[in-house]
Order: C-alpha cells, then sequence, then structure tokens
C-alpha cells in the first residue's frame, strides 16, 4: 500500500524532535541568557495555545474530537512550521495554524468514519508494521519515548493514529486514482526549483523520479481535499474552539 502524506509526516516530526532534543542538550551551555529567555518565552507562547486534555474541541456527526488529539496535532503542525522558517508563536501565524489543525482534525474525521462505514479496516500486522519502521528510525527505545514525550503523545496513541491513518489511506487508494504527472510539468518544476541560482544543480534524469513522485503527492492532497469537502457539505460539525 501506498503510504500517504500523514504517514511519513508523522514519522518525520518524531525525528526532528528527536534531532532538537539531542541538539537543545549538546548546545545548552553554548547559548546566551538572552536567547535562552527568548526560546522560555516562545515556549511559553507555543505552550498556551493548547486546551484542556479532557475538552472536546469539536463534534463531526456526533463523534468527539478531544483536547488531546488537537494538542497533539497542533505540536506537529507547530514543529512543522518551524522547520519551514516560520515562527509559530506569531498572532497571525498562530490563528493560522489554529485554522488548520482544526480543519484537519475534522477532515480527517470525515475521511475515517466514510472509510469505517464502507467496511474498510487496518489489521493489527499493518499498523504493527508502520509502529516497527517508525522504532527502527531511534538508537533505542529511551529515545522514540523522548520524542513521543517532546510531541505530547504516548506510544499507544501514536498506534491509533497509526490505525486511523491506514484505514483512511485505504479509503483514498480506492476511491481517488493516482493524479496523471506529465512531463512538461516535471520539467517544469525541475526549472523552477533545481536550476533558478544553483550553480551545480542535479540533472532532471537523477531528480526525475522524485519530482514525479512529490508531484503525484502534492495532486493527490488536492483531490483529498476536494473530497473531504465534499463529505463536510453534509456533515453536521460543531467547533468549539
Amino acid at each position: 500500500m501506498k503510504k500517504q502524506l500523514s504517514l511519513l509526516v508523522l514519522l518525520a516530526v518524531l525525528l526532528l524532535a528527536a534531532c532538537s532534543n539531542n541538539e537543545g542538550e549538546a548546545n545548552k551551555e553554548k547559548e546566551s541568557t538572552d536567547d535562552t529567555v527568548s526560546m522560555e518565552d516562545t515556549q511559553k507562547e507555543l505552550e498556551a495555545m493548547k486546551v484542556d486534555a479532557d475538552s472536546v474541541v469539536a463534534t463531526v456527526n456526533g463523534e468527539e474530537i478531544s483536547g488531546k488529539d488537537y494538542n497533539s496535532m497542533l505540536m506537529q503542525t507547530q514543529l512543522r512550521y518551524t522547520m519551514e522558517g516560520k515562527d509559530p508563536s506569531k498572532t497571525e501565524t498562530a490563528e493560522t495554524i489554529k485554522k488548520e489543525v482544526m480543519d484537519n482534525l475534522i477532515g480527517q474525521e470525515l475521511l475515517l468514519q466514510e472509510a469505517k462505514e464502507q467496511g474498510f479496516e487496518a489489521s493489527d500486522k499493518e499498523v504493527e508494521t508502520e509502529l516497527d519502521q517508525v522504532k527502527s528510525q531511534f538508537e533505542s527505545e529511551e529515545q522514540l519515548q523522548e520524542a513521543l514525550k517532546a510531541q505530547g503523545i504516548t506510544l499507544e496513541q501514536l498506534e491509533r493514529q497509526y490505525a486511523n491513518i491506514v484505514v483512511v489511506d485505504k479509503y483514498v487508494e480506492e476511491n481517488v486514482k493516482t493524479p496523471e504527472v506529465t512531463e512538461e510539468e516535471m520539467k517544469a518544476f525541475y526549472d523552477e526549483q533545481f536550476t533558478k541560482d544553483a550553480e551545480n544543480p542535479p540533472s532532471y534524469d537523477e531528480m526525475k523520479d522524485r519530482i514525479k513522485s512529490y508531484l503525484e503527492e502534492t495532486k493527490l492532497q488536492k483531490e483529498v481535499q476536494e473530497l473531504r469537502n465534499k463529505l463536510k457539505e453534509n456533515a453536521e460539525i460543531e467547533e468549539m474552539v
């Protein structure tokens, strides 16, 4: 089964959390007092965006989305914005993140409900395979637990997330065709991303397969979003944050 973006994002975020923890320890003595205070202030602002873990942030066709799930996706999204060089603590960015988190949680719940209604399931073996891949990226169980802690989730929660994503991915794979990517689109992307302002860019042939996969994934996500929007039209949704 082809992995969709959500699975890869979860793994990438966990790995980055582990790297960030290690770098933080290594550089702790090198940081100035001002930098430390600034980082602490930013962290406090990010923490303030969380909600009560036991609260309900939304209902989708009667199904509740918990504050715990909101906080988990919030931290993942904040970290992704940081990876992109954006400050997630800025007011405007924080509002964008909040909206994105809610849209993603509601959209994922809609897809999950539809997938389950159509009979899609995730076997224990499928979930175990995904978790084994996650675990293999860490040097030790302790490092994995530290990364999970940094994201505010437990291994059991991660397992549930992966199980739901596997179910949704099966549904998407069955209902959304792999988008076609033309040679012209790949060359245009290559010219824009690799030859502009680059002295020694990799050749087109070297990057062709990666470009194709990226463009396919980008188009697929757009089609999935359209599917979410269609499901949303007939859904009963109430947001509490």
